[in-house]
């Protein structure tokens, strides 16, 4: 228990050294949000996502597509016995700069709620659930993202791509993990699922 609140002193203040608030991205499972959380975010309408996610060796693919500004739903394939699951979400209101953005939404056998908000003072996005299944009660999140930056190399300038970092406490652990956008519609998962287990995925997004 002590290295975990080590860890996660080390990874907060890291976060925290930042300046700029952070958007979601795509869970292993297919929805918007963190390493394996939801946020109170979806997809943009006519926007499809496809990603593929290796958690501890095991492939889990998943589409999304948002169906509104305000409701994107998907399947996902591999997390149990190859069968293909759904996900849906729906956000209730959207996130104002004093009221947190709400959704609801499942993903495979699991339902949730969350609330995310910005956190000005901070320059960090939190976000507070409660959830079946894969989330087990509460679960909480916080997410950071870097600006792209111009590094002088001597030789030339070289653009370093935007990055989210992500914390997430649920089912009593700690995962940790960033996104580098390698564009704005390509961007690779690499993350620790309770300290433990290695993520790595890939996630594309195009606008139809």
């Amino acid at each position: 228990m002590k290295k975990w609140l080590i860890w996660l002193s080390c990874i907060a203040m890291v976060v925290l050294s930042f300046s700029m608030g952070a958007a979601a991205g795509t869970t292993v499972k297919g929805p918007s949000g963190l390493i394996t959380l939801p946020t109170a975010d979806t997809l943009a309408a006519g926007e499809l996502s496809l990603a593929y996610h290796l958690d501890d060796g095991r492939g889990i693919g998943s589409v999304a597509y948002g169906l509104t500004q305000s409701i994107e739903a998907g399947l996902l394939a591999g997390p149990r016995d190859s069968r293909v699951g759904v996900h849906a979400k729906a956000v209730l209101s959207q996130e104002s700069t004093n009221l947190p953005g709400v959704a609801v939404g499942l993903c495979d056998e699991s339902f949730y709620m969350v609330a995310s908000k910005r956190l000005a003072s901070a320059s960090v996005r939190g976000h507070v659930g409660v959830g079946t299944g894969e989330y087990d009660g509460l679960f909480v999140g916080i997410s950071k993202m870097l600006n792209s930056v111009t590094v002088d190399s001597g030789l030339k300038n070289t653009g370093m791509p935007a990055t989210l970092l992500a914390v997430e406490y649920v089912r009593g652990g700690f995962n940790i993990g960033a996104d580098v956008l390698l564009s704005p519609d390509v961007r690779i998962k690499v993350a620790a699922e309770d300290l433990k287990h290695v993520i790595l995925g890939v996630n594309f997004k195009v606008s139809l």
